[in-house]
């Protein structure tokens, strides 16, 4: 047999590799994809996981566009609009690393920003911009990222279809969330942009200055946090089952909250408490 017909030709397929804030993602507009996976469906689903190198049992995506992180295993799918008054539709998928799934059940505020730079430099709206180019340098800083670059302000309208969904869920501001070996946290779970769980840092054991390696290397931590997120999703009405939150990982997200104080972020620059009202880790 010939190597051809064992083998298929790669696919090329014309994609845009952007940051949007503290994430980074592939764009698609909508029509450059195969037939097939311009729509939702099993094929659309596998052509996002080869392209960011998902699963990956070695969870570092070495053979893909991913980096290896949550912020960085994202994929974004730009259209036009098919409703009256917008401008494009947006499409956010969350391609797990190392499982075999995409998550498409909730949105993400950081690559939000690229949207709109995207859509102009594909001609997807028609509007004025310098010389024909979107203007992406600039002076702007934000914690977590090395370079300035041009500040792309968002404005949520309308964060929540209160049509379909309520802002509050569970119609509360605070509930007692009952959490499996944790006992009883006092919680706000909110549904706007994505759906959040909001706790005290204290009640479960942390002060709010923690990094990112302090949670992600700590297994005891993960799990408890995923009890968290399982009894939240519950109570929010988004699972029936406690099994289904292992299929829907994006969402919700957990946020623990501290009063301001002083601390070292991960760069080594310190933080004092006169510079932030509060302290919230996502």
């Amino acid at each position: 047999m010939d190597t051809l017909d064992k083998f298929p030709p790669q696919l090329a397929v014309r994609a845009t590799y952007m940051r949007g804030g503290t994430s980074k993602g592939v764009f698609f507009n909508n029509g450059d994809l195969p037939a097939g996976a311009q729509h939702p469906g099993a094929e659309r689903d596998a052509l996002l996981q080869r392209i960011i190198g998902s699963p990956d049992p070695y969870e570092k995506q070495i053979d893909g566009m991913g980096g290896a992180t949550s912020s960085t295993s994202k994929t974004v799918i730009i259209g036009p609009s098919t409703q009256p008054d917008h401008d494009i539709d947006y499409l956010f998928g969350q391609v797990a690393i190392d499982q075999d799934f995409v998550d498409w059940s909730g949105n993400c505020g950081n690559l939000s920003a690229a949207v709109g730079p995207f859509a102009i430099e594909r001609g997807l709206i028609d509007v004025p911009i310098t010389q024909g180019r979107v203007q992406e340098t600039g002076e702007f800083e934000l914690d977590g990222v090395t370079f300035p670059a041009a500040e792309v302000a968002l404005d949520f309208m309308q964060p929540v279809d209160t049509a379909r969904e309520a802002l509050f869920p569970t119609g509360n501001l605070v509930d007692p969330l009952e959490v499996p070996d944790l006992g009883v946290l006092d919680a706000t779970m909110i549904n706007a942009g994505i759906p959040t769980i909001f706790i005290n840092a204290e009640a479960i054991g942390y002060q709010g200055t923690e990094l990112q390696a302090d949670i992600n290397s700590d297994a005891d931590a993960l799990a408890k946090f995923e009890r968290i997120r399982t009894a939240g999703a519950m109570a929010m009405g988004l699972i029936t089952h406690p099994e289904e939150a292992e299929a829907r990982q994006h969402t919700p997200k957990i946020a623990f909250v501290a009063p301001a104080q002083s601390y070292t972020a991960s760069s080594g620059k310190p933080v004092s408490a006169q510079q932030v009202d509060l302290l919230v880790r996502a």
